[in-house]
């Protein structure tokens, strides 16, 4: 059984998959998140991770895009 980082199995990426979308995609497609070959797309932990460090930032120490380079 092939798993993520993060602890998603393969299976149960294939069993939400086909609980909540239909059998959207194949499980070739969801092989390449669990364990990428291609290289094309970041494998599905890494985008968990980011996500996650995005949702951890203190937006009060960030200004917004149109302010940057505006405070002295």
């Amino acid at each position: 059984m092939k798993i993520m980082a993060d602890g998603i199995a393969l299976k149960t990426l294939i069993a939400v998959n086909r609980e909540f979308f239909g059998s959207r995609w194949t499980e070739k497609d969801l092989a390449e998140l669990v364990d990428p070959r291609f290289g094309v797309v970041s494998d599905l932990s890494s985008l968990v991770g980011r996500l996650a460090a995005i949702r951890a930032k203190d937006l009060g120490d960030v200004a917004p895009p149109w302010a940057e380079g505006t405070q002295s």
